[in-house]
Formats: C-alpha cells, structure tokens, sequence
C-alpha cells in the first residue's frame, strides 16, 4: 500500500473509519496498514484515540476495539436526525406491507449509509444493516440520494471511477445520469442485481421542509418474491416517502 503525507486527524478519523461490522477488532499492524501509515505512527494515533474512549485495547489478544466514545456520539446524533427514533414506525409499517427489509439512508460522499432498518422474516444477506457503507451508484437508497446532484457533482464525486460489486452495476457517468433522470420521471428509483445479483431494490427520497433531499427510504428483497409484487412495493415505499418528508415538515414547524 502506496504511503501518502496526511494530518494526524485525518490519519485518526481513517483508523476509526477502518472498523466494520466484519472487522470490530483490528491489531496495531493492520490499522498501520489500512490508514497507510508506519506502524509507529499507528501507534501514536491510537494511544491518542484510546486517551478520549474512541479505541479500546484489548490486552489479551492485543487488538483494538472502537470505545464507549463512538456509542455517545452515534446516539446524539441519531436523536438529532429529526428524531430518527420516531420514524421506526414508517419502517414497520413498510416491511409489513411489503413483507421485504426497508431502510432509511443518507448521503456521504459517493457511500450510502444506513441509519435505519426493520428486518423482514427472511433470513436474506442483503449486504444492508445499521452503520453499513455501500457504493450509492449500486442501490436504489443511494441513487434516490444522487438525484439531487448536479451533473458536475457527480463527475467530481466519481472522477476515481465506479465501484462495480456485481457485472450489472453502473460503470459510467453517462449510465448514472441517464438512470437517475428517468427514475426521477418514474418517481421511484430501483436496483436490480447491482448490488448483490438476485436481490432487487425500490428507493424514493425524503425530503425536509425547503424540498431538499436529506435521506432515502428503501425496501429491498430477493428479486424473485420482488418482481411478483413490483408494483405495490413502489406504491408503498413512494407513498412512505410522502409520509416521512410530511412528517419531517411538521416537527421543524
């Protein structure tokens, strides 16, 4: 891995940033490797991240765990998102017409993050939970979020090229604008077999009381049992967006 010059805090919130559901314990050596940095000044970084309770060592296997820090800011910020909590609700309400997963994201960079999730009764790997990344350009969560960037916003965002998990994932701008404008038309924005190859997506954006888009509402579930039912899954999550962007309204009035 090619070492580049960085500041210390940039090198700090990269150390976080490396810890996922997949890798929750990490050892001094593959965070030097992740952040690119000697492990010297891993080591550096870390005993400064351990010092607030953003890392916590391990002293028996000698790895390192996010701290009680990460937890404290996670639920303020949560609680400060137009009252997250309040909108598990519409979730419910979505996977029990659906009977298919749905989630709440918002926009960072080219990523997708999921805030919020209501499980259907499938035991489905969805590659989708709490805290969870994915390429925007791959889900339908992330190109209802994409839709309210300009042509020129995206090139910048993608001027390093299109991650591709499956052979059916968007590979160009030219593809990417062309897919969210007629969505928008459509109203609803879906992803098929781009993400994960059998399962299929529906999205829609929230938007808040000046008619921005802040987060995205989705449902998504194996393509076979999503097909039958397309045309009520739209409805629905369409129809749950209008809901949470009405909702959203009424708490900032």
């Amino acid at each position: 891995m090619t070492r580049t010059k960085k500041s210390s805090l940039t090198n700090a919130l990269h150390i976080l940033k490396s810890f996922t559901v997949d890798d929750t314990e990490l050892s001094l050596g593959e965070i030097a490797e992740q952040v690119a940095v000697s492990k010297s000044t891993a080591c550096r970084l870390v005993q400064t991240l351990e010092s607030e309770g953003f890392i916590i060592q391990n002293t028996r296997s000698n790895t390192y765990t996010l701290g009680t820090s990460i937890l404290s800011l996670s639920n303020t910020m949560l609680d400060q998102f137009y009252r997250l909590k309040e909108m598990t609700v519409f979730l419910k309400q979505l996977t029990l017409a659906t009977g298919e997963s749905s989630h709440i994201a918002v926009l960072k960079g080219n990523e997708v993050l999921y805030l919020k999730k209501e499980d259907s009764q499938y035991s489905v790997q969805l590659r989708s939970h709490i805290g969870k990344w994915n390429p925007a350009h791959c889900t339908a969560s992330g190109l209802a979020l994409l839709s309210a960037l300009k042509e020129q916003e995206l090139v910048k965002l993608y001027k390093e090229g299109f991650e591709q998990p499956t052979p059916f994932s968007i590979s160009s701008i030219r593809q990417l604008t062309e897919r969210l404008q007629e969505s928008k038309k459509q109203g609803y924005f879906m992803s098929e077999g781009e993400m994960v190859e059998n399962v299929l997506a529906i999205g829609a954006p929230i938007f808040n009381e000046y008619g921005e888009i802040i987060a995205s509402i989705s449902v998504a579930g194996l393509r076979q049992r999503m097909r039958p039912q397309l045309k009520n899954v739209i409805r629905q999550v369409t129809q749950t967006s209008d809901e949470l962007s009405h909702f959203i309204k009424q708490r900032r009035e």
